[in-house]
């Protein structure tokens, strides 16, 4: 095995085409659809677990993949679009509402009781006693609710709750009146009464603070204040556009605050979450998302040129919708939804799908009974086997991939990606990736549209086509950028095994240098300019691209470690040279005094990290230790020509 973790493939024999009797000649999934590779097993090794390679096919998985299509609609469908991603707004604030009343209801109780000096911890305990007997109520109800529904529609009565202290009567209560209402017919009138004393209990405990409402909570509270007056937080106008708009606004105003919730508790990683804040019209993006029944469907293609949604009918789009639905057709498909934005003067459709895709490389958890769960990268299969089984690889990388081999990415400023191994082989100027610099070249019209801008008078209709065209260039400029990422990530995860990347800090390297009155910042046009380039150039985007393209393409994204020093270490020697200037063109090593290209210098010492994080096996004592007894990664400091 390599040091890749792929098993050696110079003792596989050449691989010989079944249609041309050639070797290494037509496509990998020709090739690996053959019988000739049926008989291969090869056993290797992993960090955690055995892997076995089976050849016998193309592994097939089913992933959830978007397809996104530019509308084209008319005047009618922009404004029928507008009315849905209003009412998607609508109800995000109204969840929000709902959200907002009930912790502040839930703080002031907390305030009493820290006042009265108890502890954080106190008062939360003192606040969930308060409100102990108004739960189990909702729990008794609301287990006879499912019961009667299961009895409308059918299904099988649910699990007895578990007995509630204080309840008991109840329990027994509304136990007899289930029965009685068997046999007289009258289970439909019970639910509709069941559900009523539900949402008026829920809403009495959202109202007290013992309890923050979900997005089905949220539903059901609207559905009974939806048919009231405007002034009085109804919605009058819901039955003219689809239910799901109110569903999908529900969703995202939970999302939100759980966010917001994880973020506070330190269960979110990166930065801080804020306070969730209710969305205005012209600020906010429009957006909605409609559903449909899969054994029914409704979201469809209407041919290549038109796709139809649930109440909007067949609206045409500008590409062509023809990849899509050829695998509809061939049941490699079924669609789950389609979520509708519009970019400053285009409307978009993404239509979410479940597809039955093929994987080069497939990873399965095979437990201790022989159950087989696939997974996509390798890291999900052997978290799934740290308890008990195996992790087995299904399939391999493309003739392709195994040419490349590893690559090493250096992400940066003066050139988007470096790469230690070209992305053709022909071509050796396609190790460096240029920037597209599309928010550079797009500056002075950019500026120009937005001095016109802050020269409207607020509220003209000159204001309103001056914001509109200087969203127009910004969005050009993005769709622009996504385009160039999309290209660049889809060859790195198709043309190698392995993608290496460092762990860069963004959001550090692109802090402002303004400073403070006090504490005035140095060089700050300069860093500002860097900034902008380094933020034009979308680092993040491309890293999140090569997460999942990796895995569905076969090959796999090795991270290296946060402040592993591969600009300030020499390639050649592995001595380090903190102070080395990374502005510089060129990188001097002190030691060995190799002079090379610093981007050469990078993406090799990117290379030999990964190979080491990819080959190094942990230990409890700690970091493994080389011949001398010193740590195997250079992340300590050293003194230039002494070693450390």
């Amino acid at each position: 095995m390599d040091g890749t973790g792929y098993a050696r493939t110079d003792r596989i024999p050449p691989l010989t085409c079944q249609h041309c009797a050639r070797i290494d000649h037509c496509p990998p999934r020709t090739l690996w659809n053959g019988a000739y590779r049926a008989s291969l097993v090869e056993r290797v090794f992993s960090d955690s677990a055995s892997v076995f390679v089976r050849g016998n096919a193309v592994p097939q998985i089913e992933v959830l993949r978007a397809f996104r299509f530019a509308l084209d609609p008319s005047d009618a469908e922009r404004a029928e679009l507008a009315r849905y991603a209003g009412a998607c707004r609508w109800a995000y604030n109204y969840a929000l509402g709902k959200m907002t009343e009930s912790y502040q209801a839930w703080a002031a109780r907390r305030s009493v009781y820290l006042d009265a000096g108890l502890s954080e911890v106190e008062a939360k305990a003192r606040i969930k006693a308060d409100g102990a007997e108004l739960t189990d109520r909702i729990k008794v109800w609301d287990h006879h609710r499912k019961s009667l529904m299961n009895n409308v529609i059918g299904k099988q009565a649910p699990a007895p709750a578990q007995p509630s202290t204080g309840q008991e009567e109840l329990e027994r209560r509304l136990a007899a009146v289930r029965a009685d209402a068997a046999g007289a017919g009258r289970e439909r009138e019970l639910l509709a009464e069941a559900r009523a004393m539900v949402n008026a209990l829920k809403a009495e405990a959202f109202s007290a603070g013992f309890r923050t409402p979900t997005a089905f909570d949220t539903s059901a509270l609207w559905r009974m204040d939806r048919d009231r007056p405007k002034e009085e937080g109804g919605s009058p106008w819901w039955s003219e556009v689809n239910g799901f708009c109110f569903t999908s606004g529900f969703d995202r105003a939970g999302v939100a605050w759980r966010y917001w919730q994880d973020s506070l508790a330190g269960r979110r990683a990166g930065p801080r979450t804020g306070y969730p804040r209710f969305k205005k019209k012209g600020r906010a993006a429009d957006s909605f998302t409609l559903f449909h029944d899969v054994k029914r469907p409704i979201i469809r293609l209407d041919g290549y040129r038109r796709l139809v949604m649930p109440g909007l009918g067949s609206i045409r789009i500008h590409d062509s919708g023809k990849r899509l639905a050829r695998l509809v057709t061939r049941g490699q498909a079924v669609i789950q939804s389609v979520t509708v934005t519009r970019g400053a003067h285009r409307w978009y459709a993404s239509v979410l799908a479940k597809v039955k895709q093929d994987v080069p490389v497939l990873w399965e958890h095979v437990d201790d009974d022989g159950i087989r769960v696939p997974y996509m990268t390798r890291a999900q299969a052997e978290k799934a086997a740290s308890g008990s089984g195996r992790v087995e690889q299904v399939g391999g990388p493309t003739v392709r991939q195994r040419a490349g081999g590893l690559v090493g990415v250096d992400l940066g400023s003066r050139y988007l990606a470096a790469l230690s191994s070209p992305l053709d082989p022909a071509d050796p100027t396609s190790a460096l990736v240029q920037h597209p610099r599309l928010l550079a070249d797009s500056l002075t019209k950019v500026a120009k549209a937005q001095r016109t801008l802050a020269r409207a008078q607020q509220g003209s209709h000159r204001r309103a086509k001056a914001a509109a065209r200087v969203a127009h260039l910004h969005h050009q400029i993005r769709v622009g950028r996504a385009s160039f990422l999309h290209g660049v990530s889809k060859k790195l995860a198709t043309r190698f095994t392995h993608v290496a990347i460092e762990d860069l800090a963004l959001a550090a390297l692109t802090a402002s240098a303004r400073g403070t009155a006090e504490q005035p910042g140095k060089d700050v046009k300069v860093e500002a300019r860097f900034n902008r380039h380094l933020l034009d150039a979308a680092l993040g985007i491309l890293r999140g691209q090569l997460e999942y393209k990796t895995a569905w393409y076969g090959s796999q994204l090795v991270v290296l470690d946060k402040n592993e020093p591969v600009a300030s270490t020499c390639a050649k020697c592995k001595e380090r040279n903190p102070s080395s200037d990374p502005s510089r063109s060129r990188f001097h090593c002190l030691s060995c005094g190799a002079v090379v290209h610093r981007h050469e210098n990078s993406t090799a010492n990117i290379v030999y990290a990964a190979r080491r994080q990819l080959t190094t096996v942990a230990s409890d004592s700690g970091e493994t230790l080389n011949a001398r007894r010193d740590p195997a990664s250079p992340t300590s400091a050293r003194t230039p020509g002494r070693g450390r």
